[in-house]
């Protein structure tokens, strides 16, 4: 998220540090009898990523959060996406740099 973007969430105090790092947060009061699934998807979005991460890599080192995350994210927003699978994944190996082991576990 880069700085100065505005994040909308619900009014949990710990969101009040986001003004101190340089982000606009507007805070929303969710009403539960209202809309009671508000965050439906995101519990669901929750689950997947933590069944994702304990059913391929079978436990989660911190040293590798990001890459773990990041893997995830791109699963996910390409899930749709199936007739172009094997293009981008052909433009993605021969674009990206290769990474020793050494820098891997490092």
């Amino acid at each position: 998220i880069e700085a100065g973007s505005t994040i909308v969430s619900d009014r949990y105090r710990s969101y009040q540090a986001l003004a101190k790092n340089g982000f606009h947060h507007e805070a929303k009061k969710y009403d539960l009898k209202e809309n009671p699934d508000h965050l439906k998807w995101l519990h669901t979005i929750i689950s997947n990523a933590k069944a994702f991460i304990g059913g391929t890599y079978h436990g989660l080192d911190p040293k590798h959060l990001q890459a773990y995350l990041d893997e995830f994210c791109y699963r996910f927003n390409r899930r749709e996406v199936k007739s172009e699978l094997f293009n981008r994944l052909v433009h993605c190996c021969l674009s990206s740099t290769t990474i020793t082991y050494p820098e891997l576990v490092g």
